[in-house]
């Protein structure tokens, strides 16, 4: 039986908006070597095969999802199933590098590189603990959280090769493996040979889940009194009752769930992006990249944001506010509505970072001097 180079192993469908990393990977890494992914389909049937000869495995199990109410303790029944499936299909396949891209998977590719003495390599995209671990008083969650945490530290530890979306991420392991690689989520550059017309009103645009702690209820109260400014909201709607409320704002707009092509070109086309965190939520934010940064630099156009702080001072592609300051989100908002030059200038700063650092084909380069690497090793 022929031998595959490399499994990456997801525990989602993979083709999907909240899988861009894992695929932009697959094709990157699909131009040198033989890759086949496997992946958790929760909802649909069948075995996937897109463009150029990629080929996407399937586990058509359903099951919730991490980020829903206890969604990780309803996990638990699941797990062993979705496991056990992953170590049947690496025994058939022999890969010589597991690439797992979550800590959902990767026990049944540690177990694999030990038996078979083959290569590992640990995706950290978020923290899991820091992402998935509700913060509550709960006494059990409480406990949960550094069991988690010292559970994702060892397979980092004992993998071959840590990945990481941002330097700092690599600050939150008490230990890690001397092999560390920041792979950020730069997108591909979609404004190769490509004019976007600017809409003529101004549009503020938001993007990603439609939930509490994005600072969407507080942006919403600021459009209340202003005048020629429009927000566009698009993304999955996680709290229905949020997306009632800012809705309901004359200069409000939910566009729904676009796809990937549909979304950036659509995000070239606004004047702002606006991507606010509450960190005491969602404290993975802290240490990770928001991909809404990368995009609006590929866009050339300026963010507003109160994350990757050291990212958008360096390059100057936006202005930076605290989350839940009213009036200083406000003064971003008015400052870049009223200075069409200001927008220009940070938006041309960006995109000018974007083609010269912080693009795809950049961390490509990185990912296959990686894989290289190990397989020569």
């Amino acid at each position: 039986m022929h031998l595959t180079d490399i499994v990456l192993v997801k525990s989602d469908p993979i083709i999907n908006q909240s899988s861009i990393r894992a695929m932009q990977i697959i094709k990157s890494l699909h131009k040198r070597y033989s890759v086949i992914a496997l992946g958790w389909n929760r909802g649909h049937s069948g075995q996937e095969i897109v463009d150029d000869g990629l080929e996407i495995q399937l586990l058509n199990l359903s099951a919730p999802y991490g980020y829903e109410r206890y969604g990780v303790l309803r996990l638990a029944v699941y797990f062993p199933i979705f496991w056990a499936w992953i170590f049947v299909k690496l025994c058939i396949h022999k890969p010589k590098i597991v690439h797992s891209c979550d800590l959902a998977t990767i026990l049944p590719c540690y177990i694999y590189k030990i038996l078979f003495r083959r290569k590992l390599i640990f995706d950290v995209l978020d923290r899991y603990g820091m992402t998935y671990i509700p913060k509550d008083r709960n006494v059990f969650f409480k406990l949960l959280h550094p069991v988690v945490n010292s559970v994702e530290e060892f397979f980092a530890k004992n993998s071959d090769v840590l990945l990481a979306v941002s330097d700092k991420m690599f600050l939150t392991f008490r230990e890690k493996p001397k092999n560390c690689v920041t792979i950020m989520n730069c997108p591909e550059d979609r404004l190769i040979n490509k004019r976007i017309r600017e809409s003529t009103d101004y549009k503020l645009l938001f993007t990603g889940a439609i939930r509490k702690g994005r600072g969407l209820e507080t942006i919403s109260d600021i459009l209340m009194g202003m005048k020629d400014t429009e927000l566009i909201i698009t993304g999955k709607i996680k709290d229905k009752k949020l997306q009632h409320k800012i809705t309901g704002t004359p200069n409000v707009k939910y566009l729904g769930f676009l796809d990937r092509k549909e979304l950036l070109d659509f995000e070239a086309s606004c004047h702002v992006m606006i991507a606010l965190y509450d960190l005491n939520l969602q404290s993975q934010y802290e240490y990770g990249m928001a991909n809404k940064v990368l995009e609006a630099m590929m866009c050339g156009i300026p963010i507003i944001t109160n994350i990757s702080h050291e990212l958008v001072n360096e390059t100057r592609c936006g202005l930076v506010v605290n989350y839940g300051d009213v009036k200083q989100i406000e003064e971003a908002i008015n400052s870049l509505r009223d200075n069409p030059e200001m927008r220009r200038l940070l938006g041309t700063n960006g995109r000018k970072a974007f083609l010269e650092k912080y693009n795809w084909d950049r961390m490509e380069e990185k990912l296959l001097k990686t894989y290289e690497n190990l397989l020569n090793d």
